[in-house]
């Protein structure tokens, strides 16, 4: 008895290839941007390279699958294989659907969109085919204010020293890269940090500028947060602003005004402070009477005289007037 030859479905094989291929191509895009500094319109090509090919891989399994079914070809599990890493590569960016259709499509969020900071130091970076480094608008400030109403500057009950050294603390909490420092001056000029983050996979880049005016005995502090490419940022500038605020009050609360030391220092817990037991009079006086008085001579009665002028020294020395120290 003769059986017919199986044959295996050539589409799974390409299903398979090219989701593995695919693969590849993701991590080779983020491993060259992150550590290699490729530049980041070329990774985002290879990105987008990456997700058709992990598309098509999906389609190509589902079609061996129809063919493995039909024509009883081998390959079930080069298809299913395919079909799981296409899916899994796909299932990244399909994720961020949701975001892409309840926030709007901006990349620009500042606390002050009437005189927004500007880019100085790093408007260069921010030339060719990036995002410009001048605010776009009031159709862009009319647009955060609708998705993003809490984002606002931040007044400080503190001089402007105190608040930029307490800001410089706070950058370095978050690990930002400092591009450009200016101090606030004494002629009451605003004092910018522009700083630069990066996203946590991808690490796309996203410069930010601070800006620190004084208004009397306060401080005013403004923030810009911008993606240097991209239309839409997926709600991470104004999620990396409410961070710098909240880990920047959390800088303020361990500070004390015109001091360093932090808040949580100034005092002891009270259970620090042992206290004491109060003894029971009726033990206390037995034992008293079981001692009794030291006889002439004895060993105690010597070390009870001896005792006595220290004590009178020691209130002596309390009521002498008590100097301030040194």
């Amino acid at each position: 008895m003769h059986h017919a030859p199986t044959f295996s479905s050539p589409l799974a094989r390409w299903s398979r290839n090219l989701a593995v291929f695919s693969a590849q191509l993701v991590v080779v895009s983020i491993v060259l941007h992150r550590l290699l500094s490729l530049p980041t319109p070329v990774a985002l090509n290879i990105f987008v390279a990456a997700l058709a090919g992990a598309a098509v891989a999906v389609l190509l399994a589902v079609g061996s699958f129809v063919a493995i079914w039909r024509d009883g070809r081998i390959g079930a599990w080069s298809a299913s294989i395919g079909l799981l890493l296409g899916t899994a590569i796909l299932a990244w960016p399909a994720g961020l659907v949701p975001l892409y259709r309840s926030l709007p499509a901006i990349h620009d969020i500042t606390t002050d969109t009437t005189a927004p900071p500007s880019f100085a130091a790093l408007a260069p970076a921010r030339s060719g085919l990036a995002n410009a480094a001048g605010y776009e608008g009031p159709h862009v400030a009319r647009r955060q204010l609708e998705s993003y109403p809490d984002i606002r500057p931040v007044i400080v009950p503190r001089p402007v020293g105190e608040t930029w050294d307490v800001l410089g603390e706070t950058i370095k909490r978050l690990h930002w890269r400092v591009a450009s420092e200016t101090p606030p001056s004494a002629k009451g000029a605003p004092g910018y940090i522009e700083a630069v983050d990066r996203t946590l996979v991808l690490g796309f880049y996203d410069d930010i500028v601070i800006r620190v005016a004084a208004h009397g005995n306060e401080t005013r502090v403004d923030a810009r947060s911008a993606s240097r490419y991209g239309e839409h940022d997926f709600g991470r500038n104004a999620q990396r602003i409410r961070a710098l605020f909240k880990e920047f009050k959390l800088r303020l609360d361990e500070t004390v005004t015109g001091s360093d030391l932090p808040r949580r220092r100034r005092g002891l817990p009270e259970k620090a402070v042992p206290r004491r037991g109060k003894a029971d009079p009726v033990a206390l006086r037995g034992q008293k009477q079981k001692q009794g008085r030291a006889q002439p001579g004895s060993r105690r009665e010597q070390q009870q005289t001896a005792t006595q002028p220290s004590r009178a020294a020691d209130r002596d020395r309390d009521k002498q007037p008590r100097r301030p120290p040194q």
